[in-house]
């Protein structure tokens, strides 16, 4: 039999109890986000979505047939939905990896992280560098998520499926309604991509490489590239829920493989509790069809 840690939650959520539908919403929504967010790009687009997707969960909970663990097919609706939504912003400029490519290096500035500040204050000197670290992280995860957009919905779920966040191939298949041999080959003609273009582009991946995160501080400022993520870790900050890391930096001494970079990233969630935002959406209830 299946061990389902959730199994007893599924039990008392098809048993109407409230208590266990709004468990299970507050446990599974930061990882329904994280998935959407990296999908997505946008943070304002990855919100709606999760709590689209959170939606389909408890609508459909009734018709889970329990051929797989019950995370595995909430991550099959997130997928899905992901797959299938409508294009955002960023996709419908049909981002290509020679356009990022040509980004990077027209952007690049020795003198972009450049931040003024009183020489004989060590005070204001900490606080400069803390700020300027606070942004070469934003920079990465926008950099980095944006460099997820130029490749397909498919090739991109299976990239973040198998590569960032571990799924065996016979869960991920399941996940994307594909054999196990299948994800396989698609994931590893995603990984190839984002290899090669990382290992050649990103100094983060290879310190000899000509971009480097900290130059690109006041153009990803200047284009509001990630203002968006900054309002999203503000907002964690004011709610206690944000996690201080700090960014990564180039390795002198390997070469990263570029799913390193990925999983490295802050643990970013939605800027509110999106509970209150299903209740009202379900009619200020948290009902569910059964078959």
């Amino acid at each position: 039999m299946m061990n389902d840690p959730h199994l007893s939650l599924l039990e008392d959520c098809l048993l109407g109890k409230t208590k266990a539908l709004e468990e299970l919403i507050q446990f599974f929504q930061p990882k329904v986000f994280s998935l959407a967010l990296k999908f997505l790009w946008n943070p304002e687009d990855a919100e709606d979505a999760t709590q689209e997707i959170l939606v389909k969960v408890i609508t459909n909970l009734g018709g889970f047939r329990r051929e797989s663990k019950l995370s595995t097919w909430i991550y099959q609706i997130a997928s899905n939905h992901l797959i299938n939504a409508k294009k955002s912003k960023l996709e419908t400029k049909r981002i290509h990896l020679r356009t990022i490519r040509d980004e990077l290096h027209r952007s690049q500035s020795p003198s972009a992280s450049v931040v003024p500040f009183d020489p004989d204050s060590q005070d204001k000197e900490d606080e400069t560098k803390e700020k300027i670290s606070h942004l070469v992280l934003h920079v990465q995860v926008a950099c980095t998520y944006a460099m997820l957009q130029s490749m397909t919905r498919k090739y991109r779920m299976a990239y973040l499926l198998g590569e960032v966040f571990t799924f065996s191939s016979e869960e991920a298949g399941y996940v994307m309604g594909i054999r196990a041999d299948a994800f396989r080959q698609i994931l590893k003609r995603a990984r190839n991509q984002m290899e090669e273009f990382l290992g050649k582009e990103c100094s983060l991946t290879n310190v000899n490489n000509h971009c480097h995160c900290q130059n690109r501080i006041r153009y990803a400022s200047k284009a509001g590239r990630i203002q968006s993520y900054l309002n999203l870790s503000e907002q964690m900050k004011r709610d206690g829920r944000w996690e201080k890391m700090k960014p990564l930096l180039p390795e002198t001494k390997k070469l990263r493989k570029a799913a390193e970079v990925f999983r490295n990233q802050p643990n970013l969630l939605p800027k509110k509790n999106q509970l209150d935002g299903i209740r009202v959406l379900l009619n200020h209830s948290l009902p569910f069809t059964t078959r």
